[in-house]
């Protein structure tokens, strides 16, 4: 078979650990998988395929766990928790390749095993213009302020973009900016500031316990801005509306798909009868909603489309005078007439052969509703 790492042919040596994961950065390799009794897998372009011939058993996953995480690594997995962490590399004097890692006990064949996954973060933060991001949503992050967020699933480019934002935060001298991430994913060193911002980032939990914690902290530290890495929970929500409302641009992600669909899963976070209340306050803080899903390009590499809505003045008067089950069909009409729905804009690429007709046809199936133009 070819295409595999050669030193993994027959077993995988763990002390050559580093050397495969410089070999899968030279692959281009998004993402990095193993796990017990299955042979290592890298993913390149969204397409996942094999990287060593040789099956990892339990011993090998356990010691690339506590090569990754630290030496309690498999304890902790046994306890039925997962691990988070990030995992550098050095490739030449003063570079390295880093790594966000998840760490996840799963059951296999013969009882206990390891997934382990790895994802490539890029050096330095792109800039929008290289991530070609619409205009719109380029004016919508610019204004540092109320609540902004990035969704999609995993391995969609949310961190990315948003990095891209917060650059660009940074390089118009927006003032002080504190990120929250697990881990933090993108170190701004490089960028150039002219004296006028600086990027104060901390990691959860080694920094503060959690995002929660973090964003009550910056009520007092008052920064123009705060990244969140994710608004994941009830506690993480209510305090990004509340930092929100003191004034503070909050930027964080989500794992959802569409706009409509992002403010119900934030709401499902409350009970019933607090939804109301909490939807007024989301809504009324509320800045810019985008979601992003990245697609294989038949062309090679892939291709983002996007869907947004920036909340203006007008609309959030709107949904604020209705009932709140009325706000996903007023939000969809929203989408035709000031942002972009995800099936206009996968219609457009698609006719130009940078995505296939089989993907075209899953986001019809997913989201023709809120993006089919009437």
């Amino acid at each position: 078979m070819t295409g595999l790492w050669s030193a993994g042919e027959h077993a995988f040596p763990v002390e050559q650990l580093d050397d495969f994961l410089r070999w899968a950065w030279a692959e281009r390799a998004s993402d990095i998988s193993f796990q017990t009794q299955a042979p290592a897998l890298i993913e390149v372009d969204g397409r996942v395929r094999q990287a060593t011939g040789a099956l990892l058993d339990g011993t090998t996953v356990e010691r690339i766990a506590r090569a990754i995480g630290r030496e309690t690594a498999d304890g902790v997995l046994r306890s039925g928790r997962a691990v988070d962490c990030g995992h550098a590399v050095s490739i030449r004097r003063g570079e390295a390749i880093r790594f966000r890692c998840n760490l996840s006990p799963v059951q296999v064949r013969h009882g206990f095993g390891i997934n382990i996954t790895m994802r490539l973060l890029p050096g330095d933060p792109p800039t929008l213009d290289e991530l070609q991001i619409e205009d719109e949503i380029v004016a919508a992050l610019e204004a540092c302020t109320g609540l902004n967020l990035v969704t999609g699933v995993p391995g969609s480019g949310k961190s990315t973009l948003l990095a891209a934002g917060t650059r660009r935060l940074l390089e118009t001298g927006a003032g002080r900016i504190q990120s929250y991430e697990a881990p933090i994913e993108f170190v701004f060193d490089g960028v150039e500031t002219n004296g006028a911002s600086l990027m104060s980032s901390s990691e959860i939990p080694r920094h503060f316990e959690s995002f929660a914690d973090g964003l009550r902290a910056s009520l007092r530290r008052r920064p123009v801005a705060v990244i969140v890495g994710e608004a994941r929970d009830r506690e993480t929500v209510e305090a990004a509306i509340n930092a929100a409302d003191f004034g503070i641009a909050v930027y964080s992600t989500t794992h959802t798909i569409g706009v409509a669909n992002t403010i119900r899963r934030m709401l499902s976070e409350f009970r019933e009868e607090e939804r109301d209340e909490r939807g007024a306050a989301l809504v009324d803080m509320l800045n810019l909603v985008v979601t992003q899903v990245l697609l294989p390009n038949p062309k090679g590499g892939r291709t983002a489309i996007r869907e947004w809505l920036v909340f203006d003045a007008e609309l959030k008067a709107e949904l604020l005078d209705m009932e709140r089950r009325l706000w996903p069909r007023r939000i969809s009409e929203m989408l035709r007439e000031k942002g972009q729905g995800l099936l206009e804009e996968a219609r457009l690429v698609a006719a130009e052969g940078r995505i296939g007709a089989m993907d075209l046809a899953r986001i019809r199936a997913s989201h023709g509703i809120s993006g089919e133009r009437r």
